[in-house]
């Protein structure tokens, strides 16, 4: 079977060629359009929580890509059968991170569905000159990263009724933090090259930038903010399928050195859900940057560095 055409145009600077999170239109007045859209089922039991993440989520692929979020349309999937209140708390929360966004939900579509499903699809613009994408990481890069790891295995705990939502208020506030801030922080610099971390993990999500980029990376393990509940369930056997899919995907584009303590290297390869930013960042902007960033990320962590060389990823000690 050949592949389906959709066809494009000269003012779409971003679309399917390249695995960027938002894709971006050029307008007449010199403006970039940047557009993105995700839903998922719910991740947590409250459902206000669960519109405050999924709005987060959807925000961060515009800020991805060093935009502003303008507009907003929710996409619901909701039983008819479940009690409607329900319905409106998970309205309620992706409003409020809208609002807190400084953006404007406008409509939206809904239909009965056997599972709820919510989220957004956005519509931001940024300056030509601010735009970040996947492919401009040179050698030479820090990495650096702006959420802890490992949501997807607490969610999948949590699922499994193996621990409570106050068992990790930390991970949900996390998850309901915008990237506004590190976003802002990272133009700021004039950062070029920037990701969010989401359902690829880390490594998945890294790997995506240096193919795009056409260089290597490595990761330093030790580094790497993490839950440290999400450790206590991989080390119970309690993974999300998601994890090992990633892990089967990126096999052959991964080198992990001998040695290094498996359950810590799991955690690359955990599905995040609003997670932080990825972001690569020249040496000589590297202080200023994580200077801005303070208060404005629940970290801000160097994990690694941007290299010369083949397409792979080392992970290190």
């Amino acid at each position: 079977m050949g592949s389906f055409d959709f066809g494009t145009a000269k003012e779409v600077l971003v679309g399917l060629e390249t695995p960027d999170d938002a894709a971006v239109y050029q307008l007449d007045s010199g403006k970039l359009l940047v557009q993105t859209v995700d839903f998922f089922t719910p991740i947590v039991n409250d459902p206000y929580l669960f519109g405050q993440i999924a709005a987060a989520n959807a925000l961060s692929d515009i800020y991805a890509m060093g935009g502003r979020p303008l507009v907003a349309l929710n996409i619901v999937a909701f039983p008819c059968k479940l009690d409607f209140s329900l319905l409106i708390e998970i309205l309620r929360g992706g409003k409020e991170k809208i609002e807190e966004a400084e953006a404007f939900i406008i409509g939206g579509h809904s239909v009965d569905d056997d599972e709820p499903k919510y989220g957004l699809a956005i519509t931001g613009e940024v300056e030509a000159s601010k735009l970040t994408t996947i492919d401009q990481a040179q050698p030479g890069d820090y990495l650096v990263l702006t959420k802890p790891l490992g949501l997807g295995i607490l969610a999948t705990a949590l699922k499994a009724d193996f621990l409570t939502e106050s068992d990790i208020e930390e991970a949900i506030v996390n998850a309901t933090f915008l990237n506004k801030g590190a976003a802002e922080a990272a133009a700021r610099v004039g950062v070029k090259a920037m990701t969010d971390v989401t359902g690829f993990g880390l490594l998945g999500h890294l790997y995506e930038m240096v193919k795009a980029s056409k260089v290597g990376a490595e990761i330093k393990l030790k580094e790497v903010p993490y839950y440290e509940k999400a450790v206590e369930f991989v080390d119970s056997g309690i993974i999300p399928a998601g994890l090992h899919d990633n892990r089967r995907f990126l096999e052959g584009k991964v080198e992990i050195d001998s040695g290094l303590n498996e359950t810590l290297v799991d955690l690359l390869f955990d599905p995040q859900t609003s997670g932080g930013l990825l972001i690569a960042v020249p040496e000589n902007k590297l202080n200023e940057l994580l200077k801005l960033l303070k208060g404005r990320s629940p970290v801000a962590k160097v994990v690694g560095q941007i290299l010369a060389g083949e397409c792979k990823i080392r992970v290190k000690s």
